[in-house]
């Protein structure tokens, strides 16, 4: 999935209107699709780096893994997950490390711009294989697919984005940074993009298959915020084209993100 997501989206070139997908619910969904011997893997794997560790518990750690998919996409709340995973709150940061290190998660930090105000500074933690964090939190692949499953598909999409726009941060033209935020005063938007001149994207997910108004309420928001730093607002879903609520904001599928298509061409 080699793209530049970012560098696409500051190019004069690219209409949001025009873009494209034939990605739906069930393509989507299927990326979560469970896989022959994960289970067996994730043991395997825990064992091994206990091993290597020595004073990693692989009970411990799968037990962590599993408190992060429930729900997954949250923020590392460390007293929460100790009490989930039964492991103290004063030792679980290594255990975070060595998730992250394995590649099994990957942190998303906390807004560091100027335009936040009294922003919560804990990461969020999104699971590289979505089919992981699926497996993990217990919810089937048919659960996902029908609508009254939608609640339990949102975080993991969420996840899908996050993760997906890690992966391309360093090979990207665009020197950026990654974060989320949510701020004591109540706003909170799903992904932000952190440029170096302190200017700022806005990205909201959702898992609608068409655009509403109150989808940009938390971007608008933003927008407002920050004023002439403001860059863009996107919100992602299922949805099989692109739209432009106003300049400045714009919805775009999912899919976009490992594939821009604004031929009608399928890559």
């Amino acid at each position: 999935m080699a793209a530049d997501f970012l560098a696409r989206l500051g190019s004069r070139a690219s209409v949001p209107g025009e873009v494209r997908s034939r990605w739906g619910i069930a393509e989507y969904v299927d990326l979560m699709a469970p896989r022959d011997g994960l289970e067996r893997d994730l043991q395997r794997l825990a064992r091994r780096r206990a091993r290597a560790l020595r004073r990693v518990d692989p009970a411990r750690l799968l037990a962590l893994l599993a408190a992060l998919a429930d729900p997954p996409s949250a923020e590392l709340n460390k007293s929460l997950l100790a009490a989930s995973s039964g492991i103290p709150a004063t030792t679980l940061s290594p255990y975070v490390d060595v998730l992250v290190a394995l590649g099994l998660v990957r942190l998303v930090p906390g807004c560091r711009s100027p335009v936040a105000k009294r922003a919560i500074g804990r990461p969020r933690v999104v699971f590289d294989d979505v089919a992981v964090a699926r497996h993990l939190s217990g919810v089937s692949v048919e659960e996902l697919s029908d609508f009254r499953g939608r609640s339990r598909l949102a975080p993991l999409l969420e996840g899908v984005v996050a993760a997906e726009l890690l992966r391309q941060q360093p090979g990207s033209a665009v020197e950026h940074r990654v974060s989320h935020l949510r701020e004591r005063n109540g706003l909170a938007v799903d992904l932000v993009v952190e440029l170096p001149d302190n200017s700022v994207y806005g990205i909201e997910v959702r898992t609608a298959s068409s655009f509403r108004p109150h989808q940009f309420a938390s971007l608008e928001a933003l927008a407002a915020r920050a004023g002439s730093r403001f860059r863009g607002g996107i919100v992602l879903n299922t949805a099989p084209r692109g739209h432009q609520q106003r300049p400045g904001m714009w919805g775009l599928p999912i899919s976009c993100l490992w594939e821009w298509d604004q031929s009608g061409t399928r890559r």
